[in-house]
């Protein structure tokens, strides 16, 4: 196997996307863009490559950022899914071939950090004492071969039928306006959860919209009641699978349902697309609550591992 690290500027993007167009959506070269996009200055992308008599057969999106001197690798930020994508047709020794030049990769890259998440456990067989490994969860929705969704618990279809027998109405998030509202109550919801500090910037939902807009692989909806924005989701498609990534609202009207509301109309809309699948998304273990809702829609657990190398240099000043 001929391995290259290749940057955004000389990706072949048909290749790429032939690669990856039975994994997820967080290794598309959009999602990378929206990233880089996102969390500049300070980042770029480097595409790990396996070649196999020119055709590409493995390849690994990260995104490489560098703040305060410290230079880091994810595959992917912020937790979305990364690790090595193999063609259809490759020998699984390709895959442990990929592996021996990903640790050289690592190793010579002096890294602070390096984080990679991988959904289908793929990654175990590669044992670095440099790697930590946890596991993670998601909830996952399989779509019936009738093309329904039905939650199986009668008080989600009774807050849906409430929520949307309300005076309300369901819009797409497209303008700056939106945009602005958007980040109003992703910080309400942020504080109401308990973190000190947003996760994502206001840039970082700008560059979606900038990258993913008009693509469709974005389905961002909100709702308005009385001219504000009370709700909004950030939803992907791809691959025929719906990932329910990012949802905020105004707490003081939770009685018109609006997470209940954009949940349903986004799994229509995907159904209609052709979904056969609905990520409802990670969940702390800790957040109970979260948990049982997206179990009382029909999520059935799904684990997954993450790897984390933090240098000893980054663990003192993280602890700071």
């Amino acid at each position: 196997m001929d391995f290259r690290i290749i940057d955004r500027k000389n990706l072949d993007v048909k290749a790429w996307e032939r690669l990856t167009s039975c994994s997820s959506f967080f290794h598309s070269h959009q999602w990378v863009d929206t990233c880089v996009d996102g969390l500049s200055p300070g980042a770029h992308a480097e595409f790990l490559c396996g070649f196999d008599g020119g055709r590409l057969v493995a390849g690994m999106p990260s995104v490489i950022t560098k703040k305060f001197g410290l230079k880091s690798f994810y595959s992917m930020p912020y937790g979305t899914y990364g690790e090595v994508v193999m063609a259809e047709g490759a020998e699984e020794s390709q895959r442990d071939e990929f592996y021996v030049f990903l640790v050289k990769y690592l190793q010579r890259g002096r890294f602070s950090r390096i984080a990679i998440t991988d959904f289908d456990r793929n990654f175990s067989r590669l044992s670095e004492p440099f790697l930590s490994h946890t596991e993670s969860f998601t909830h996952i929705i399989e779509i019936n071969g009738n093309g329904v969704h039905v939650p199986p618990d009668r008080k989600i279809n009774g807050h849906i039928r409430a929520g949307q027998r309300a005076n309300t109405e369901i819009m797409l998030v497209e303008t700056k306006e939106q945009l602005r509202d958007f980040y109003r109550l992703y910080e309400m919801t942020e504080k109401r959860h308990g973190s000190i500090r947003p996760l994502y910037s206001k840039h970082f939902f700008t560059s979606i919209l900038k990258h993913l807009g008009g693509t469709g692989m974005l389905h961002w909806n909100c709702l308005m009641y009385e001219g504000e924005m009370i709700g909004s989701c950030i939803k992907f498609i791809y691959n025929k699978t719906l990932f329910n990534w990012q949802t905020v609202s105004n707490y003081e009207y939770r009685n018109l349902k609006p997470n209940h509301v954009l949940l349903s109309e986004a799994i229509r809309k995907g159904i209609e697309e052709g979904i056969t699948c609905i990520n409802l998304g990670a969940s702390p273990p800790y957040a109970h609550s979260l948990i049982d809702y997206k179990e009382r829609w029909g999520g059935v657990r799904v684990a997954y591992d993450t790897y984390l190398s933090d240098s000893w240099f980054r663990k003192i000043v993280s602890s700071r």
